[in-house]
């Protein structure tokens, strides 16, 4: 068996590869792997662990809550999310008008024109980091930090979700969607709500990038993204501003409980101190694993910068 794989290794076209590495479906395919091993595996493994520990009890899979209201909650969060990419683009220009450097996204595959291609494109970037992503940071570990407090739990999962994309530019973003995606999860005590925000925000993202590439910036069909997006946008600041003011019953607690009653939506803490959320924020943002992660952040978004620059 392994001399037949060798032989297989050494007939290799490597020209062939390479002309496959460099095309923009086989990357797709790489960044579904990507996601499913890289991402989705270490936090599964951490999952596992704490499971085992007993600090992760349960992760909400079952169907979202408060089903009559779920379409406000979605389109609501699913406008917010676009609103970030506003807020984002005021990041950029005080970074700008600070440093005088303008952030820069990483560089991402070319857009395929196949239709296998494009089914890629959207399986890739709205499918598969909807699935992985919310199961990993609004099941696994925002479940798991639940026990400090709903706000520390929320806040702290959306940070990690933004130092997860690496870069200064998107950071923001990721972090106010995570934010508003994480409140959601809660509210309907599913992390499947977060996958359909994740997926539609995504999704759209991935409908521009290709409206643009077929037909550009100038045409009518991006004219119509544009207008979509303004849409969507005020849909979800109206949907938003309706749930809070008539559906909205339940409220996070916004200091950490502990033994003194049930938190959001009956879970019931271990432990029995209360502790500050100053101190709690503290003790997560100076642990080793975070103080590298915002070295790498900082590392990759002056790459990025020079690189396409």
């Amino acid at each position: 068996m392994l001399f037949v794989l060798l032989q297989n290794i050494k007939s290799i076209d490597y020209n062939l590869f390479s002309e496959k590495w460099n095309s923009a479906e086989f990357q797709y395919v790489f960044e579904i792997i990507y996601s499913v091993l890289i991402v989705g595996g270490p936090f599964f493994l951490a999952g596992k662990f704490a499971k085992k520990k007993g600090l992760l009890f349960n992760i909400p899979m079952e169907k979202p809550k408060n089903a009559k209201h779920l379409p406000i909650i979605i389109f609501a969060a699913f406008g917010l999310c676009l609103l970030g990419n506003i807020i984002t683009s005021y990041v950029d220009v005080i970074v700008q008008l600070i440093f005088g450097f303008e952030l820069k996204l990483p560089e991402m595959p070319e857009t395929p024109h196949s239709v296998g291609g494009i089914l890629l494109f959207y399986l890739s970037t709205a499918v598969v980091p909807a699935l992985i992503e919310e199961m990993a940071l609004r099941g696994i570990i925002m479940q798991t930090l639940r026990r400090y407090g709903d706000m520390f739990a929320i806040v702290c999962s959306a940070l990690i979700f933004g130092l997860m994309h690496c870069n200064l530019m998107q950071i923001p973003f990721a972090f106010i969607a995570g934010i508003v995606i994480g409140y959601a999860v809660l509210v309907t005590e599913s992390v499947w709500t977060g996958v359909i925000i994740h997926f539609l925000n995504n999704a759209f993202t991935v409908t521009v990038s290709i409206v643009d590439d077929f037909y550009g910036i100038e045409s009518e069909a991006y004219a119509l993204c544009n207008i979509a997006f303004n849409v969507f946008i005020l849909i979800g600041i109206v949907l938003t501003v309706i749930y809070f003011k008539k559906f909205n019953t339940e409220k996070p607690h916004k200091s950490p409980l502990v033994n003194t009653g049930k938190d959001f939506y009956g879970y019931v803490p271990m432990f029995s101190e209360r502790i500050s959320n100053g101190t709690l924020f503290k003790t997560f943002l100076l642990t080793p694993t975070m103080i590298v992660a915002f070295i790498a952040v900082i590392y990759e978004t002056i790459v990025a910068t020079i690189a396409m620059s």
